[in-house]
């Protein structure tokens, strides 16, 4: 009977304790919301394609669909932090036997302030810093004789190799707003975000480790949006 008695106390003073530590807990980490994301993209990639089209080449355009993974973190105060990876589909088409395509991407780690219109809607300036690129790739034609694979086991390295590409610092300028329909503590989280992605123009092309020179100015900057859908908390 005493160790009965003993077992209920320990755990009545156990619940009565890890409630509050839990809730402590979720105060110091604060809300937040783990998403992903598809959208567009405008990019700098017009004389790219004028160089490309001169050679016979297909043009891409410049915008690209876009799909992304992010996540942040309220913290006391409204501040927020987060870190967003992007990548950007630009384009891939036949051209005499191979396939020929431009991708990119970047990422950011990013600073913003939440402002709580309800307790179901929240929206955000978001100032994000990292880099990214691009890159120009050819395929080789996808039937290879047997005799060539007998002469040399690896007669092609990779099915789709970057030819060309490069990298650059991006800023990215955004706002978003953030829906928890549901008004749980943690629930599903819809959410939309505009911006403007910023990054130099650059001609320095890379080949592997060697610099290519008289290249076409290009970059991923550009207006964009995504619609989001994820997870999100509240404190």
């Amino acid at each position: 009977m005493r160790m009965t008695r003993a077992v209920v106390l320990a755990l009545t003073f156990g619940a009565g304790t890890v409630r509050p530590v839990a809730a402590k807990g979720q105060e110091l980490l604060g809300a937040g919301a783990a998403y992903l994301g598809v959208g567009a993209s405008a990019i700098g990639t017009a004389e790219l394609d004028d160089r490309l089209a001169a050679r016979g080449y297909p043009a891409f355009g410049s915008s690209a669909v876009a799909l992304n993974l992010g996540a942040h973190i309220i913290l006391p105060g409204g501040l927020t932090a987060g870190a967003e990876w992007h990548g950007l589909i630009i384009g891939d088409a036949a051209h005499q036997g191979r396939a020929v395509g431009i991708g990119g991407g970047y990422g950011t780690l990013g600073l913003g302030y939440v402002v709580e219109l309800s307790p179901r809607v929240r929206v955000y300036p978001r100032l994000g810093l990292g880099g990214g690129g691009m890159g120009l790739w050819m395929q080789s034609d996808s039937v290879v004789g047997f005799d060539d694979v007998l002469a040399n086991p690896q007669p092609v390295e990779r099915p789709r190799q970057p030819v060309l590409s490069m990298v650059s610092p991006v800023v990215d300028l955004g706002v978003g707003a953030e829906v928890l329909p549901g008004g749980w503590a943690r629930g599903l989280m819809v959410g939309l975000r505009l911006g403007y992605l910023a990054a130099p123009s650059d001609t320095n092309w890379e080949l592997f480790d060697h610099t290519v020179s008289d290249g076409p100015p290009a970059n991923i900057a550009g207006p964009y949006i995504r619609a989001l859908i994820g997870i999100g908390w509240k404190r």
